[in-house]
């Protein structure tokens, strides 16, 4: 449950943390397990293109199952990427920052 106080220092260090174990295990998953993805989006579309053309439900059930697990990885994906973006445009502005006023420790 979360408080309705003020946001202390420990909450955003949590958060932060949290986030980075959220960015790791969306890296591992894909690192690990993203043929399993393509794969399982693979089968359902050979479902789609193999079934019965009268079987309609059959068909948009294959096809959505397989937009969702493209969706899924892509955005799992664009998660990892949108980290490692943020993370070298914090690198870039501390170097300017430390161009521009000096080291401040």
């Amino acid at each position: 449950m979360a408080s309705n106080g003020p946001f202390l220092c420990h909450d955003t260090e949590r958060a932060s943390a949290q986030s980075a174990d959220r960015i790791q295990r969306a890296r591992e998953l894909l690192a690990d397990a993203g043929w399993l993805f393509d794969d399982f989006v693979n089968a359902e579309m050979r479902r789609v293109l193999t079934s019965d053309p009268d079987d309609m439900t059959t068909r948009e059930i294959a096809y959505n199952r397989a937009r969702v697990a493209t969706e899924l990885k892509a955005g799992l994906a664009a998660l990892v990427e949108e980290h490692e973006a943020n993370a070298r445009l914090k690198e870039r502005r501390d170097l300017l920052k430390e161009s521009l006023y000096g080291r401040r420790d």
